[in-house]
């Protein structure tokens, strides 16, 4: 699949103004070193069989970081990310059906005091 999934979830983001103040960083994290910058990380998470003809689900994680001392901005930030997506499961063509998978899941914190949010989403697509 080329752009692969985790690729077009962080395209349909950038298109939805949902990465604005953040740095856009894919399969790892890489520390900056910028206590107060936000980041946020798209990545594979596996999903089910991919098979020609049929459509298949790809599920893609997507890490919230905040900046230190950024919390209660960070939450709030989550909320709108999971608001957009439920609103527009099907806002994308390249992503297909998109949903979130696991709901809002407790924060944990980095080194730093950073809050740190893992999301999963589902998405079905097929060609």
């Amino acid at each position: 699949m080329t752009p692969t999934m985790h690729e077009r979830v962080k395209n349909m983001f950038f298109a939805a103004g949902l990465t604005t103040n953040f740095t856009i960083q894919t399969l790892l994290w890489t520390d900056t070193k910028e206590s107060a910058g936000n980041t946020i990380v798209f990545r594979p998470n596996g999903g089910t069989a991919i098979r020609n003809d049929l459509g298949s689900e790809h599920y893609v994680l997507v890490d919230v970081i905040g900046g230190k001392g950024k919390n209660t901005a960070t939450d709030i930030h989550v909320d709108k990310i999971l608001d957009y997506v439920q609103a527009n499961p099907m806002s994308d063509e390249c992503v297909g059906y998109i949903q979130n998978i696991g709901g809002k899941p407790s924060p944990i914190l980095s080194e730093e005091g950073r809050l740190i949010y893992r999301l999963q989403f589902g998405c079905t697509y097929g060609e």
